[in-house]
């Protein structure tokens, strides 16, 4: 891997980094779900579904609590820091 830029950004808040990734794989597994349906896989399609519905979730409650900081000001002064030392 290159030493260039991390994987998850240093200069985001915790909330939009969780909501961006559960975004991303909540699209992943809907797509996993609506092709194992047109296949008939059952099992795959009801265990994409579930993973489909909780990254969802987490996607909304995050993007509201990253909303509520943005407006709050609690990201004026956000820097760069490692992912255990920002703030949510």
């Amino acid at each position: 891997m290159s030493e260039g830029r991390p994987f998850i950004p240093r200069d985001k808040p915790k909330f939009f980094v969780l909501g961006a990734l559960a975004g991303f794989i909540g699209l992943a597994s809907g797509v996993v779900a609506f092709a194992s349906a047109s296949f008939g896989f059952s099992l795959l399609k009801a265990l994409s579904t579930i993973v489909f519905i909780a990254c969802w979730a987490v996607f909304f409650v995050s993007w509201f609590g990253c909303l509520f900081g943005y407006l709050s000001g609690r990201y004026a002064r956000l820097t760069a820091k490692p992912w255990r030392e920002q703030v949510w």
